[in-house]
């Protein structure tokens, strides 16, 4: 995240979402404010967003970080995996272990990944 932003993205522009345990930022955010302020947060659209991939079914933003960091329910892996895949509108960060995420994706993950462009932060 800190990479995109300075890169010039804007903190409103990036969604950080996990597939397994919540990002410690996520759970700082609503232990500190609450779900409402957490979600009002979200829809102000001025910050990074944290959150989980289940809690982001429909909605999107600029750019993603999906963080492959598990998954509690090997059956909803496959679909928890298309709902972070699909959820940036311009740039798609995929961060975690490619031999689970291709295992879980299946063939149309893995020759997309294969397919895609490497994304490094700048020095």
């Amino acid at each position: 995240v800190e990479a995109l932003l300075d890169e010039g993205w804007q903190p409103g522009q990036i969604a950080l979402l996990t597939t397994g345990h919540r990002h410690p930022q996520q759970a700082m955010t609503v232990e500190a404010s609450g779900w409402a302020d957490y979600w009002d947060d979200f829809f102000a659209g001025t910050d990074v967003f944290y959150g989980h991939v289940l809690g982001f079914k429909g909605l999107e933003r600029t750019v993603v970080v999906l963080a492959v960091n598990g998954f509690r329910e090997a059956e909803r892996a496959r679909t928890m995996l298309y709902t972070g895949l699909s959820r940036a509108r311009v740039l798609l960060v995929v961060v975690g272990p490619r031999g689970e995420i291709e295992r879980v994706g299946g063939d149309g993950v893995r020759k997309r990944l294969h397919d895609a462009v490497d994304w490094r932060p700048v020095d």
